[in-house]
């Protein structure tokens, strides 16, 4: 069902395609100039990385911030309450579907990126066995932490109705802390430090390190025990937060 209703918009899939592109060229254009200044850092790190950057964000991306606010507002919510299931089942497989289709949309272009790549020797990723199938895991576990996330801060929505700030503070915040707009090995140590703490890290920079193998076993597995720990910490959180916002919800719609 998922994927009949986003391919009706076909050029929604345009949009997402040219926008990855872009994406990938910006942010490539700019860390590979700031590499430049760099001894610590290849040009081949960056564009590998990047190009595994948004492979892996089509794994880990919640849009729970989308779908899931718009049913508090406009007073769906409670149809997905008195379900005898949890509504976080459905919120998963709509996200688990969405992610799907946004990664087979990218998969021809990532392949194309790294073959070109390849080409100018700017691709330094062998693609290990035993890599990958870390790289899988923590994936897995960083797509769940974004989920636990997504879903907490969409429960801001019983309180406030105009959420269109906060999810793009939100994004913003997510998008800088988890790698994406800011390659960690640029940062000092104290800054890397600080960002291996927070739970965004293994959400998208932590599953495409792994993969890429410039972290050796000791920094695997303590960035693992780290993002479980933060799994335990948000789904805790999550239950607290859903307790006290569901005595305040009052199904209205608008």
């Amino acid at each position: 069902m998922y994927f009949s209703k986003e391919l009706v918009y076909r050029e929604q899939l345009l949009v997402w395609i040219i926008a990855d592109v872009i994406k990938i060229v910006g942010l490539c254009f700019v860390w590979v100039a700031s590499s430049k200044l760099s001894d610590s850092v290849s040009q081949s790190y960056v564009v590998s990385y990047y190009l595994l950057i948004m492979l892996v964000s089509k794994l880990t991306t919640d849009y729970t911030l989308e779908f899931g606010v718009r049913d508090i507002i406009y007073g769906r919510f409670s149809n997905l309450l008195i379900k005898p299931y949890n509504y976080l089942i459905e919120y998963l497989g709509t996200n688990i579907g969405g992610n799907i289709l946004r990664f087979l949309i990218f998969l021809p272009g990532f392949i194309l990126g790294v073959y070109f790549a390849q080409k100018y020797n700017l691709w330094i990723v062998d693609f290990n066995p035993y890599n990958i199938f870390l790289g899988i895991i923590a994936i897995i576990i960083g797509f769940l932490i974004s989920f636990i996330l997504g879903n907490t801060v969409s429960l801001i929505a019983i309180y406030i109705k105009e959420m269109d700030s906060i999810r793009t503070f939100y994004y913003n915040v997510a998008s800088l802390l988890s790698g994406e707009f800011l390659p960690i090995v640029f940062l000092p140590m104290w800054g890397a430090f600080v960002l291996h703490l927070f739970p965004f890290r293994y959400t998208l920079s932590f599953p495409v390190e792994v993969i890429i193998g410039n972290i050796n076993d000791y920094e695997i597995r303590l960035g693992f025990m780290i993002s479980i720990i933060w799994l335990f910490v948000l789904f805790f959180s999550y239950k607290t937060v859903y307790s006290l916002s569901k005595k305040k919800y009052e199904a209205e719609g608008i």
